[in-house]
């Protein structure tokens, strides 16, 4: 082989310059986010530990149904204040129109340990479109879609009615939240998410908005969330997240708490 062929194997095993150019960029706007979030981080008096599990079946290319199971749990806190737990289980439905967007339908149900003397039992029934900013392609045998691009964006729009229940004997209350979430993910050592051995950075925002007051830990939300994920294979995917919330306990108070929790992840796709 002449010197010619050996620097262009050389070239094309490393990767081109605009590859590693996306991929750093990539990664420095995830450290700025984290870098931002930080400071509140430190000066925040609560940190929690998440679990998620989800399982889901591809019926075909248009149908999914899904199960979540998410315990969550504080771990750190003033001695002041009264820890908690809570585990939700939410059962989905899917159904792909296009290569645009996803009508999803859930019902959460979560048992939280609110304080010592107060457990609360939430049902929610909610409405989704996710919608995905860069169009996605099918394939007929693997049911699962595979993006067009490098970098997938997508957006989450939900809608709940949440109905919260009370072990201390007060009334039922029920309120109306609607949640909005824009998600990244960019794999780092392959061309697509989709294929098998992809580590991938992930990342999303979300905002939650109610005008009704419940009696809960919290009645609307800001988070910001930031990880890395590993693709075994079409049926494993793990991912580890860092989490950051701020949130305000009535929906006519300012932004005063603010906490933050890491989060395991662990899907399984039949």
């Amino acid at each position: 082989m002449t010197s010619i062929g050996r620097n262009k194997a050389r070239s094309s095993h490393r990767g081109s310059p605009r590859t590693k150019f996306r991929v750093r960029d990539v990664a420095t706007s995830l450290l700025l986010v984290a870098l931002m979030a930080a400071p509140a981080a430190a000066g925040q008096a609560e940190t929690q530990i998440w679990g998620d599990v989800t399982l889901n079946w591809i019926k075909s290319r248009q149908l999914t149904f899904g199960a979540d199971f998410e315990p969550k749990a504080l771990v750190s806190k003033p001695a002041d204040v009264p820890g908690w737990a809570t585990l939700d289980v939410t059962p989905s439905v899917e159904y792909s129109r296009g290569n645009w967007f996803d009508v999803v339908g859930e019902l959460l149900v979560a048992r939280t340990k609110q304080t010592d003397d107060l457990n609360s039992t939430e049902v929610t029934p909610r409405l989704g479109l996710r919608f995905h900013i860069l169009s996605n392609l099918k394939n007929d045998l693997l049911k699962e879609k595979l993006p067009k691009r490098r970098l997938v964006v997508r957006d989450f729009l939900r809608f709940e009615w949440r109905n919260l229940y009370y072990s201390t004997g007060e009334p039922e209350q029920s309120s109306f939240r609607l949640r909005d979430r824009v998600e990244l993910q960019y794999p780092v050592n392959r061309p697509r998410l989709t294929d098998d051995g992809a580590i991938y950075l992930l990342g999303d925002a979300e905002w939650f908005w109610t005008g009704q007051d419940v009696e809960e830990r919290y009645a609307s939300k800001q988070r910001v969330r930031g990880g890395i994920g590993h693709r075994r294979s079409q049926a494993w995917r793990v991912e580890a997240i860092y989490v950051w919330d701020r949130s305000r306990h009535a929906a006519t108070d300012g932004f005063t708490v603010a906490d933050s929790a890491v989060e395991l992840r662990v899907r399984r796709v039949w």
